[in-house]
């Protein structure tokens, strides 16, 4: 009897739809964070570990989980304690502000609904197992914790590849406006969800330099720095802007960082499947509605 091998994962769909969510999370983050990607994803940890109602965190121990040195670990706490968002206690850091009210009241909304998208649209292109339905009430916090979760893991599958996060960052927000035509059309998205099915370059929508930094809150400046390095790399420049390169995107050590996300993710959202979210209908678990795709226009 002759078994026929599994499709393979839809690794492109999956890249892309995880650039959409990063997209909207960080364009509404990172001008909270003075454009500090680093400062962002330290105050994300500690929130994650806020939820699972966790204790102090020391900032050395907030430094190994994410892969900063020590003293740029500290001068970004330095920063967020100043502005009142963490504070110190005995044991490590703390965060002092609330995911329901007051600065990152909007910020966690956003983050839980583009993750709630995210899971909407690789559904709707079977590109995520059948998981049970729920069986006991789902609350968002257990799905704020798993875009935290996602993005953390997403940031630490890709340290191989990308020099630093803010490197990430300029990719993944290329990669988002390069293959918007894809990612909005379900019969173009399903045709070249795997990775060894190119899609043709005419798909791809370049994204001017100019737009990058004022959907992110970056200095135009700081945004042309980067790309000079990435388009040596995983960018190319074309006539209208930037857009992803192909033969970069198919490369094993790019391969391999997506098929670890998307273990991570597999994993992820087995978790929260069993926390109750509703992966029959996940639209009844926005808070605030579908996030509007990001405009690069």
């Amino acid at each position: 009897m002759t078994v026929s091998a599994p499709p393979p994962p839809p690794l492109r769909a999956m890249t892309r739809l995880l650039a959409e969510m990063q997209t909207t999370i960080l364009s509404t983050a990172l001008p909270l964070f003075d454009g500090r990607v680093d400062r962002f994803m330290i105050f994300t940890l500690l929130v994650r570990r806020m939820i699972d109602g966790g204790r102090p965190t020391p900032v050395l121990a907030v430094a190994e989980s994410l892969g900063l040195p020590f003293e740029t670990t500290r001068r970004h706490v330095a920063e967020l304690t100043a502005a009142g968002w963490v504070g110190r206690e005995r044991g490590g850091i703390v965060v002092h502000v609330g995911v329901e009210d007051g600065p990152v009241a909007r910020l966690a909304t956003v983050t839980h609904d583009a993750m709630v998208r995210f899971i909407e649209d690789m559904g709707a292109i079977d590109a995520l197992p059948d998981y049970p339905p729920a069986a006991r009430p789902y609350h968002w916090y257990a799905g704020l914790a798993a875009a935290a979760d996602l993005m953390l893991s997403v940031a630490s599958t890709n340290t191989e590849t990308h020099q630093d996060r803010m490197d990430l960052v300029l990719f993944s927000t290329v990669l988002c406006a390069s293959s918007r035509a894809l990612t909005l059309e379900p019969v173009l998205a399903r045709a070249y969800a795997t990775l060894d099915v190119v899609p043709p370059e005419g798909t791809k929508r370049p994204v001017r330099t100019r737009r990058l930094a004022a959907l992110l809150g970056l200095s135009e400046a700081t945004v042309r720095r980067r790309i000079d390095r990435l388009i040596e790399g995983p960018l190319m420049m074309l006539d209208g802007g930037l857009v992803t390169r192909e033969a970069w995107l198919s490369s094993p050590m790019a391969r391999e960082a997506s098929a670890a996300s998307y273990a991570n993710l597999r994993r992820l959202m087995g978790a929260l499947a069993a926390q109750g979210f509703p992966f029959d209908a996940p639209a009844s678990a926005y808070r605030a509605g579908r996030p509007a795709p990001a405009a690069f226009d």
